[in-house]
């Protein structure tokens, strides 16, 4: 069977040389660059304009905040009935668990990068037993070998993982064969004969890397997964050195998804085929090409004017003699030849091409073909615009990678790793209800094309605030909330306080000034406080107090009317109009209430007071009485 298996993968690698002649063209053009052919003298310049490195780098932190998310991974949707908690739960024991408890991170950037360069990337999903962790392995596209015919890798035929790896790892692994008699057929740059049949022999595609090592102390292993009679993922392993040995037992997916442990995300999509996704370097080959050949140009440009040819007036026996160094004296006179000047602008003509290469993968250069040194506000946004819908799309693709990668993570944690509930969030340290771990789950990537700048979500968070401050239909504490998450998510626990339990706090407080109000104390009012709700406590004690007929000292009445004055106008600091209505229904209620005469009695008061009919002392004390509520100071 496996060397029946191994024809059909060597028919599998056949099929695809073109693209695998690309792949090392795109390789080559992305580290070292494509080397000058001809030079026109020795030593010309043979420069290398990084135009694809430098696009892969500008694209990969757009890919790698989706995949990163915010606070959180993913969301959850529960598909049966459940508290919110216990979701909200659920999204952060799973964060935890790759963030922390695994190196998601680092195989993710691997994963971007070999999607960017090749135009499709697979990352693997695997449990490691000893590490008792989920584990991830962003696989070279070079190392997954599929029929010509697949379109995706969920569909295969089979999918044939190559796994190059030292001798000593492959001992180290403990899952292999390691008998002597094996590892002397399967180790590479071998001399003799290792028990391989001649006619096998002879049809044996030797491609360095893929079905052999050069290097004596590496093997090459094949991992192949296929469907077996019933329809089931069933896995094979053994060395295209000696595939009529097996390395491993067969087995089916060890997984309760029972699908292949990979993921695979498509930087564009074409006819569908595996191999017609193009990365950023096929597109941009040609922009860089062009752009190595006209700073060649421009070099060579260079040294003709700093280095020009020169003439003599009469022939030269033997040019060499003739030494042009600062002071020298010619013993005839020369010239230099006159070159004509370049017909073109080499650097505006490479800043176009930059201009259309990037274009061509939508990354926004505001700086690129300006026609003069700023740009204004309209044409920025008009360009991020214009980028955010192309990015849109190349985005979506790897989101749903990204979130078969995510699904496949979670049944792994479910399945193997269902009894650590300990995770951490924030500053906290909490333990999970395993009710919330089931797989009623929907999940989805949380990034999205907002997520690509923590800058630009928190503008428009704070344009947000401004837009529907104070209106009755927002929730402002979860708009406030919404702030704080995006600066940083461990200040929404120490800002951010419930409105209802504040104006209980508030509540309490006033409560206890009351007995020093009863004896007369002068309490002045702190800043920061909810006048509005104090001077409702202070009114409904004062309303308790007049229904039981509890009398108040004349020191208190004067002491509750202070209070209430100075309360007013920190009221009406912050909501005048209401302020003043409440104002008059406060003066109302302290006059029927004895506190402070009405506006007729303090006009006879007046009068007595001038015609000496009233006390002088009495007269004053009215009139402190009302300034104090009308002024909030004694």
């Amino acid at each position: 069977m496996s060397e029946q298996l191994y024809s059909l993968i060597i028919d599998d690698i056949k099929s695809r040389s073109r693209w695998e002649q690309r792949q090392s063209l795109w390789y080559r053009m992305r580290n070292d660059g494509l080397r000058r052919k001809v030079k026109p003298w020795p030593n010309a310049a043979d420069m290398h304009f990084p135009l694809v490195d430098t696009t892969i780098n500008k694209l990969k932190p757009a890919f790698f905040q989706q995949a990163m998310g915010l606070d959180v991974l993913a969301t959850f949707v529960p598909m049966r009935s459940q508290l919110a908690g216990f979701t909200s739960a659920a999204e952060h024991w799973f964060s935890y668990k790759l963030h922390e408890k695994s190196n998601y991170s680092t195989e993710v950037m691997s994963w971007i990068d070999h999607m960017l360069v090749s135009g499709h990337g697979v990352i693997k999903t695997i449990w490691n037993p000893d590490k008792k962790q989920v584990e991830f392995q962003a696989v070279d596209p070079m190392h997954i070998i599929v029929p010509p015919w697949t379109k995706e890798i969920s569909g295969a035929d089979r999918i044939t993982q190559v796994i190059p790896m030292s001798l000593e790892s492959y001992k180290r692994a403990g899952i292999y064969d390691t008998s002597d008699k094996v590892i002397k057929q399967i180790v590479g740059n071998q001399e003799e004969d290792a028990g391989i049949s001649n006619e096998l022999k002879d049809n044996k595609l030797n491609r360095e890397g893929l079905t052999f090592s050069p290097e004596k102390d590496q093997v090459v292993v094949w991992e192949v997964y296929q469907h077996n009679e019933d329809g089931e993922w069933e896995m094979e392993c053994f060395s295209p050195q000696a595939p009529d040995v097996k390395l491993r037992d067969s087995m089916k997916v060890p997984y309760d998804h029972g699908l292949p442990p990979f993921s695979s995300a498509k930087y564009e999509i074409t006819d569908g085929g595996w191999f017609s996704p193009r990365g950023v370097c096929e597109m941009l080959g040609n922009f860089e090409a062009s752009l190595n050949k006209t700073w060649n140009e421009k070099m060579d440009a260079s040294t003709l004017f700093n280095k020009p040819l020169f003439r003599a007036e009469r022939d030269l026996p033997n040019s060499v003699n003739l030494r042009l160094n600062p002071g020298q004296i010619l013993p005839f006179g020369i010239a230099p030849v006159q070159m004509p000047n370049t017909p073109m602008d080499f650097d505006k003509d490479m800043m176009q091409t930059q201009s259309i290469a990037e274009q061509r993968v939508t990354v926004p250069d505001y700086g690129i073909m300006a026609d003069r040194d700023r740009r204004t506000a309209t044409e920025i946004e008009s360009i991020n615009a214009q980028s955010q819908q192309n990015m849109d799309l190349r985005l979506r693709l790897f989101r749903q990678a990204l979130g078969d990668c995510f699904r496949q993570a979670w049944s792994l944690l479910l399945q193997f790793d269902k009894q650590d509930l300990q995770y951490r969030y924030l500053e906290d340290s909490l333990t999970l209800d395993p009710v919330a771990l089931h797989e009623d789950y929907q999940l989805e990537p949380r990034g999205g094309m907002d997520m690509v700048s923590k800058a630009m979500l928190l503008n428009k968070a704070i344009q947000r605030k401004q837009l529907f401050m104070n209106s009755p239909w927002i929730n402002q504490v979860e708009l406030d909330k919404s702030i704080l998450e995006l600066e940083d998510p461990s200040l929404v626990p120490r800002l951010v306080q419930d409105p209802n339990q504040k104006e209980g706090d508030e509540v309490i407080a006033e409560k206890k000034l009351i007995p020093a109000l009863l004896v007369g104390e002068q309490i002045p009012v702190q800043q920061g406080i909810d006048a509005r709700v104090r001077i409702g406590v202070l009114m409904q004690f004062l309303e308790r107090s007049a229904q039981s007929g509890t009398m108040i000292s004349p020191q208190g009445q004067q002491a509750f009317s202070a209070r209430l004055g100075e309360l007013l106008n920190a009221y009406e600091q912050v909501d005048t109009n209401n302020a003043r209505a409440l104002r008059k229904d406060v003066e109302g209620f302290l006059v029927q209430l004895g506190f402070m005469p009405s506006k007729e009695e303090q006009e006879q008061m007046e009068v007595a007071a001038i015609t000496g009919q009233m006390p002088a002392p009495e007269a004053q004390m009215v009139e402190q009485t009302e300034a104090v509520v009308q002024q909030g100071d004694v």
